[in-house]
């Protein structure tokens, strides 16, 4: 519902996104079992590729915007939308990044979604979070290689220093031999790490004029 309204003002200004925004339109308009979560995020990390486009909302100075959810995803709308000029409000019931967004491990693959429909999604968000993260002066940010571990007693350290690739990613603390096989999951270049908590409180930090929080529940629409 919040989107909807959104998605109709967009004025097209870009060849490339303009296919893109139709889809998501329809798809969300038509109920085609496209999971509407999908819908949102998709438009939320395909705006900042526009060239240029405007807000033509009917008198946008004197109507504001309300975001329900202080998480990641509610924080990023409102930020997106905010430093776009538009004044919301994000009502929150206990405090931004109270719940799962403030106790993530905050872990990001870019290549992860390959193959599938949210593969351009995890690129572009990938991405976004590379030039976002030191934008905002988030501390946490880091691009780290990640290893699989398996259980059991396979000398998988011993079969893993044989490896080139795999001894320069080994971790001194992983010793021993009651590890199975081990194998990277990414290499660094497309995996990556940042504390959620961080991410949301500098968003927020960094749109106070645009962007009001009240700690309060939403009992209807």
């Amino acid at each position: 519902l919040l989107m909807r309204p959104l998605l109709r003002t967009v004025a097209w200004q870009s060849a490339t996104l303009q296919p893109t925004l139709t889809m998501l339109f329809h798809q969300l308009h038509n109920n085609s079992g496209f999971p509407r979560l999908h819908v949102l995020l998709s438009l939320l990390v395909s705006l900042p590729l526009a060239t240029s486009f405007s807000l033509t909302m009917n008198s946008a100075s004197s109507r504001s915007v309300v975001v329900v959810g202080g998480g990641i995803q509610g924080t990023s709308v409102a930020y997106h939308l905010a430093e776009r000029g538009v004044k919301v409000t994000l009502l929150e019931a206990k405090a931004p990044a109270s719940a799962a967004s403030g106790k993530g491990g905050g872990f990001m693959a870019r290549s992860w979604g390959d193959g599938g429909p949210t593969q351009r999604l995890h690129e572009l968000a990938f991405d976004l979070y590379e030039t976002m993260a030191p934008a905002l002066g988030c501390e946490t940010y880091r691009k780290l290689p990640v290893l699989s571990v398996s259980a059991g007693y396979r000398k998988g350290v011993s079969q893993a220093k044989k490896n080139a690739q795999l001894s320069s990613m080994l971790p001194n603390w992983l010793d021993g031999e009651e590890y199975g096989r081990i194998q990277p999951l990414g290499l660094g270049d497309d995996t990556a790490q940042i504390t959620p908590s961080e991410f949301v409180n500098k968003m927020l930090e960094a749109q106070t004029d645009n962007i009001e929080v009240v700690l309060g529940s939403c009992t209807g629409m």
